[in-house]
């Protein structure tokens, strides 16, 4: 005789697929820093700030997992801590080479004041709909960098300034875990989810629409930023190219790049 699902096993099949997908989305995360270590990138260009708030959503939403008994939140993010650890390690030890030991140190009391939070959370808090709120001001934090790259690609109309492949997990991902709060009736995971639903959605849309108009931007893996612009000259101006150089902001730090305009006549 056939087994009957009901949608409480339907659901949490799709918060296993969720927490998959969290776990795909975060490690190429550790990319830049390992790109670091093999000297192959400067530290300057790493994500050290992004890092750090994508390791507070992660744990804020480990944590409020492990309140819900969501084995599915709870390991996936657990597993996402972990890879930020391990990127938030390296860049420290970059960040401050001339003090290793003082770098070594705030990773341990970023560690262990991790842990001292948890196990007070766990043991003496109950206060879920708190933590779940909080959980969505975290997210929130981590979304802004993403319309904050959607408005670098509107501004420089380069596609190249998303990485699709990633955007689709996260997308894939978001899904997953707003149809489990939604079918959870868990408003707390179903909000924050769905705005990132909305804005994956964004940033596909954004991205065919300026790689079918700007099909001559090739993506330059020297860390060359690569932008299009539409030529309003003549034909004879069709095909050229320039090297300049432009200001990026990275970390609060203003920094020269090679940039290659591409003339493109519509």
């Amino acid at each position: 005789m056939r087994r009957r699902y009901d949608i409480d096993d339907v659901n949490e099949g799709i918060a296993w697929v969720a927490a998959f997908f969290t776990v795909i989305f975060y490690i190429p995360k550790i990319a830049p820093f390992i790109n670091v270590l093999q000297g192959m990138i400067n530290f300057e260009d790493t994500p050290g700030f992004n890092i750090t708030i994508c390791y507070i959503n992660c744990f804020f939403w480990f944590i409020y997992g492990d309140m819900l008994f969501s084995d599915q939140m709870r390991y996936g993010y657990m597993v996402a801590c972990i890879i930020c650890l391990i990127s938030m390690g390296i860049y420290l030890i970059f960040e401050i080479r001339k003090y290793f030991v003082d770098s070594i140190l705030n990773f341990l009391i970023l560690t262990s004041a991790s842990w001292g939070l948890y196990r007070y959370l766990t043991a003496d808090f109950d206060d879920d709909a708190l933590l779940g709120k909080i959980c969505i001001v975290s997210s929130i934090l981590v979304y802004l960098f993403t319309i904050y790259n959607i408005y670098k690609v509107v501004k420089q109309k380069n596609y190249n300034l998303i990485h699709i492949y990633n955007t689709i997990i996260h997308l894939l991902g978001s899904l997953c875990w707003c149809t489990y709060g939604i079918i959870d009736k868990d408003y707390y995971i179903a909000t924050p989810y769905g705005i990132g639903v909305i804005l994956c959605l964004i940033e596909i849309i954004i991205y065919k629409k300026y790689k079918r108009k700007y099909p001559s931007i090739e993506k330059n893996i020297n860390l060359i930023n690569t932008i299009g612009i539409e030529n309003i000259g003549n034909e004879e101006n069709k095909k050229e190219e320039t090297t300049i150089k432009i200001g990026d902001d990275i970390q609060g730090k203003i920094k020269e790049k090679p940039v290659k305009i591409v003339n493109k006549l519509e």
